[in-house]
């Protein structure tokens, strides 16, 4: 319960900040910030913890093609302009119009690794973006490094409360070349490099969240998508690289 309270309250805090920044030019026009993708209370009652992670939302969240008008209602039709239906879009989100085409190349295959899903199974799994919970246009490496690091002194911040709130036992983490160093949590062990046949090496670290909570990470720089750098066959086998529940 103390844990809803606290996620209200971090929602909050981002629908005051977009209501502060939507107006810039980069910002897409009638969208929506977005803390998380997924059914958070199915999350809680998984018996292992996951939470992918990316940059920032996607254009394609709210615009179906390059001809439409952005609307919340195209992936999160329950949003009503209140926190509470916010929530609710949030969590119904993959039972709606998700974007599978970029859900689904970029974590779900990993996801099933460890007998995980966003759409269903013994583990549910929740999606974040370190980055921003904003999305934007241009997308995140075409933005100015002016825009990007706007959007990153308030979003990495806001990540690492949701984080602490979530308490991942599992981080699978995709992004820009040293988005790894963005986790500024305390460390428990430096970053590995785990020998994969990838055109980018995969690394794995661990990380205290406090209370004898400890989340491990891999991260791997993105290609096209999340881990786009790997195989379906390393795909298949992520799992190992991580401690048996």
């Amino acid at each position: 319960m103390e844990s809803s309270f606290a996620l209200k309250d971090l929602i909050k805090d981002v629908v005051s900040e977009f209501a502060r920044i939507k107006n810039e030019d980069f910002i897409i026009t009638n969208s929506v910030p977005v803390l998380w993708f997924g059914n958070y209370k199915r999350y809680l009652k998984s018996e292992r913890k996951i939470v992918t992670v990316a940059l920032n939302p996607s254009l394609a969240e709210f615009i179906p093609t390059s001809y439409s008008v952005a609307s919340p209602g195209y992936r999160f039709p329950s949003y009503r302009g209140t926190v509470s239906s916010l929530i609710n879009s949030y969590n119904e989100y993959f039972r709606q119009n998700p974007y599978k085409k970029w859900f689904n190349p970029s974590f779900e295959r990993i996801l099933n690794s460890f007998n995980a899903s966003f759409y269903n199974g013994v583990n549910t799994a929740l999606h974040t973006d370190i980055g921003s919970p904003f999305a934007t246009d241009p997308t995140w490496s075409k933005l100015s490094e002016l825009n990007r690091s706007k959007l990153e002194s308030f979003g990495v911040r806001t990540w690492h409360k949701l984080i602490q709130i979530l308490a991942p036992e599992i981080v699978l983490y995709s992004a820009s070349s040293g988005f790894e160093n963005k986790i500024k949590f305390p460390e428990l062990n430096s970053w590995e490099q785990l020998d994969l046949n990838g055109r980018k090496p995969l690394l794995r670290s661990s990380f205290s969240l406090g209370s004898d909570k400890v989340t491990h990470v891999l991260f791997q720089v993105q290609g096209r998508k999340p881990f786009g750098q790997m195989s379906n066959e390393e795909r298949d086998k992520i799992s190992k690289y991580l401690p048996k529940q």
